[in-house]
């Protein structure tokens, strides 16, 4: 009965439940049939199902509850830089005859997208008062909506930005800053449901950029297929659609066309005679002198002791160089441009490395269940989702991935400091063993040998170590 919910969720929203949620939904429901008084999950599938104010009502409690709304200003620099240097410049410049400009983002959360475009508008354009703007931020929760509205942030909030920005603020009661009214009037706030509200309509029409950033991630595929198409028909010819990184991995993009930038993949609604578009910069060239010598991870007993290993393919290096340069998106133009049936191990691996770099969990545990796939007892991608699941402030987990990684490679000495670190507050005897180990287990590696996880030589790395 609990996939008859599943499937309801889906078909409404567009969501999908990962395998480490489901444990929350079953307690949400136990809940909601508690509170309701109802006597079993048919009767809750009843109600969901009418068209009633108090089905609405619970399809909030719902969202509110298994929806997890994270962001900030500014968020993700790489995107903001293209918007800001090229996407908002060419479309007012496109737009200045008739002095409009529509802008929509889609899943705005608690607000801080639509926001930071007005922030960006700002400086861009000076003489906006005498321009029908138009800047959207949508979202399926009312309770983020509310926030939103309010313009009230805490510092977290602003945690990737400068003093230009923070002078918009103003403190407020409660430790809260409060964003200045001059910005916050030039968004409005509207709820959508991406899937099931029609669109285009009277107000979503005609957009010159749709915003959907770490949405699709949690999305059905079918749904992001439908979201998609509605998302085409709601741009202007020759309008930008961005999304997260990789989040139309796979997707058909029908009527849009691929743009690629130094900073992200981004799309335009195609047109059959295109106005003067973006031209999309160069791929960075890689250089294999450029970085420390890096080794593979030690084989593992279900690899070890074969003949010589086969070549490394070239798109497998420039992925793993572009990852050492910080170039994330660089990481993720290369797999896309590597077809599905031609995707590797690889391609999933350092897609997933670069997704965890850039905050993007759930994505990043999806590439590396299809590296899993390819290698199931790769040591790496145990090493990869135990960081991921710190980040997520599942400890235990992470033990137990760190664990695994020491079972599958006794020798993985970062696993060992990794694990030491996480046992340091309740259980010192412990933490002290696996320092012990980890020290003993870099004595034996060359003093030169660079560990690229930790970005040192082993040298420097037994320095640092007490």
């Amino acid at each position: 009965m609990i996939n008859d919910f599943h499937e309801m969720l889906t078909a409404y929203t567009g969501l999908t439940i990962a395998d480490t949620d489901q444990d929350k939904v079953r307690t949400f429901l136990q809940n909601r049939l508690a509170e309701l008084r109802l006597e079993g999950l048919p009767a809750y599938l009843g109600l969901l199902r009418g068209q009633t104010l108090d089905a609405d009502h619970e399809w909030q409690q719902v969202v509110q509850a298994l929806t997890v709304p994270e962001s900030f200003f500014l968020r993700d620099k790489g995107q903001m830089h293209l918007l800001q240097q090229q996407i908002l410049p060419e479309l007012i410049q496109r737009n200045r005859h008739h002095r409009q400009l529509r802008l929509w983002s889609a899943g705005c959360s608690t607000g801080e997208e639509p926001y930071s475009l007005a922030l960006l508008l700002q400086q861009l354009l000076p003489d906006a008062h005498d321009w029908d703007v138009l800047i959207l931020g949508t979202d399926i929760n009312d309770q983020v909506l509310t926030k939103a509205r309010a313009g009230l942030y805490t510092r977290w909030s602003l945690r990737d930005v400068g003093p230009d920005v923070l002078a918009y603020f103003q403190p407020a009661a409660h430790g809260l800053l409060s964003l200045d009214a001059s910005i916050r009037d030039k968004v409005t706030f509207r709820r959508v449901n991406l899937l099931k509200t029609p669109f285009p309509d009277f107000e979503i029409n005609n957009i010159d950029l749709i915003l959907c950033r770490n949405v699709f991630i949690y999305f059905d595929p079918q749904a992001i297929a439908t979201v998609l198409d509605k998302f085409t028909q709601t741009l202007q010819p020759a309008g930008y659609l961005v999304t997260g990184h990789g989040e139309l991995y796979q997707q058909n993009l029908n009527g849009l066309e691929t743009r690629l930038f130094l900073e992200s993949v981004v799309y335009q609604r195609t047109v059959k005679n295109p106005p003067l578009a973006l031209a999309p910069l160069p791929l960075p060239v890689f250089d294999p002198v450029a970085s420390p010598p890096v080794e593979e991870a030690v084989a593992t007993p279900a690899t070890a002791g074969t003949s010589a290993p086969e070549p490394v393919p070239d798109h497998a290096t420039a992925m793993k160089q572009a990852y050492q340069a910080g170039d994330y998106a660089g990481v993720l133009a290369i797999a896309q441009t590597m077809p599905a049936q031609d995707a590797d191990f690889a391609v999933y691996y350092w897609s997933a490395k670069a997704f965890a770099c850039m905050g993007q969990y759930h994505t990043a545990e999806t590439r590396l269940q299809l590296a899993f796939a390819l290698n199931p007892r790769s040591v790496p991608c145990h090493y990869l989702l135990a960081h991921i699941k710190e980040l997520q402030h599942d400890i235990e987990q992470a033990k137990s991935l760190l664990h695994k990684t020491i079972l599958l490679d006794e020798t993985f000495v970062l696993a060992y400091l990794d694990l030491a670190a996480l046992y340091e507050g309740d259980d010192p005897e412990r933490y002290g063993q696996l320092r012990g180990q980890a020290l003993s287990l870099l004595h034996k590696l060359p003093s030169d040998h660079y560990l690229d996880d930790v970005d040192a030589y082993v040298r420097d790395l037994i320095q640092a170590l007490p």
